[in-house]
C-alpha cells in the first residue's frame, strides 16, 4: 500500500524570483514605452521643421516667380519715339521706315483714354508718346511693392482672364489676440488683380484676391538694387527712377521668421528681374 504521503521533487518560483523578474519586466517596459515616445515626439519635431522650412521655400518661389515674369508693354518699342507734346501735338518721327506701331494724333490719344493720358496711377504711367502705350509702374518701399507680372496662370481654359497681372506684396499685422501665438507678428499677403489694363484699383472685386504667403514674421525688410551695385535702396519708383523708366534689376528680402519651438530663422534672398532697361524708348 503506498503512503499517502508522497514526495514531490518539482519546486515553484519563489517569491523573491517572482519579484524579481517583474522587475525586469517593468524596467524593459518603461524603457521601451520611453524610446516609443520619444520617437514619437522627434517626429513631431521633424515633422513641424519640415513643414516651417518647406513653407518658407514655397513663399520664396512664388515671389521669384512673380518678379522673374515682370512686364512692361515699352520695352518692346522702337528706341527712337518722340516724345508727345500734349500743348504741340505729337512730332513726326522721319526714319525711312514703316512704324509697326501706329502714331495717334493728341486728339486721338486722349478721347481713348478719356482724359487720363497724362495721369499716372499706381500700376500704370502716363502716356508719352504718338504710340498711346502706357509704361507699365514699379513702385518699391521697405514694406511692399507692387509690378505688373506676366506669371498669372489660367487654369480655365474658357475664363476670361489674362496671363499679366497687377500684383502686390505688402506686408500687415497677424491677428491682434491675446491668446493668439501669432500676437505682434507679421504676415506678408500677395494681392493679385486679374484685370491689369484697368487704371483704376477696385475696392472690392471678385477678380482681386489676397493670399497670404509668408506668416510668423518677426522682421521683414524690402531693399532694390540696381545692376552691378551692392548696396540696396530703401524704396524704387519707376517713374522718378533715375535712368527715368528704369526697373530695378533685382529685389532683396531681409527677413526673421519664428518657427517651432520658437527657433529663430533669419534668411535673406535676393529676387532677381527679368527686366531689359536698355530698350527702354527715348521718349522718358
Amino acid at each position: 500500500m503506498s503512503s499517502i504521503f508522497q514526495n514531490n521533487d518539482r519546486r515553484g518560483f519563489t517569491l523573491l524570483e517572482v519579484m524579481i523578474a517583474l522587475f525586469i519586466l517593468v524596467m524593459i517596459g518603461t524603457t521601451t514605452s520611453k524610446a516609443v515616445i520619444d520617437a514619437a515626439r522627434l517626429k513631431e519635431v521633424l515633422k513641424d521643421e519640415t513643414e516651417f522650412y518647406g513653407e518658407f521655400r514655397t513663399s520664396v518661389g512664388f515671389i521669384e516667380r512673380d518678379l522673374a515674369q515682370v512686364f512692361n508693354p515699352r520695352w518692346f518699342l522702337a528706341p527712337d519715339h518722340q516724345k508727345l507734346d500734349f500743348f504741340g501735338g505729337s512730332q513726326t518721327r522721319t526714319t525711312g521706315q514703316e512704324d509697326p506701331i501706329p502714331k495717334l494724333g493728341v486728339d486721338e490719344i486722349v478721347r481713348r483714354t478719356r482724359g487720363t493720358a497724362s495721369q499716372t496711377f499706381e500700376f500704370w504711367g502716363p502716356v508719352l508718346d504718338a504710340s498711346g502705350i502706357r509704361a507699365s509702374r514699379f513702385q518699391g518701399k521697405e514694406d511692399r511693392f507692387s509690378f505688373i507680372s506676366a506669371s498669372h496662370a489660367r487654369i480655365y481654359q474658357m475664363k476670361k482672364e489674362s496671363i499679366y497681372s497687377k500684383i502686390r506684396y505688402e506686408v500687415v499685422r497677424a491677428g491682434s489676440n491675446s491668446g493668439d501665438k501669432s500676437s505682434g507678428l507679421l504676415v506678408l499677403n500677395k494681392v493679385e488683380n486679374t484685370r491689369p489694363f484697368e487704371l483704376e484699383e477696385p475696392r472690392e472685386a471678385n477678380y482681386v484676391q489676397t493670399y497670404m504667403i509668408l506668416g510668423n514674421i518677426k522682421k521683414i525688410r524690402f531693399s532694390y538694387h540696381k545692376a552691378g551695385e551692392k548696396d540696396g535702396k530703401p524704396d524704387w519708383d519707376s517713374e522718378t527712377a533715375d535712368p527715368p523708366g528704369s526697373f530695378p534689376a533685382s529685389v532683396e528680402m531681409e527677413v526673421t521668421l519664428v518657427g517651432p519651438k520658437e527657433r529663430v530663422l533669419e534668411e535673406r534672398v535676393r529676387f532677381n528681374l527679368e527686366t531689359p532697361n536698355e530698350l527702354l524708348p527715348k521718349t522718358y
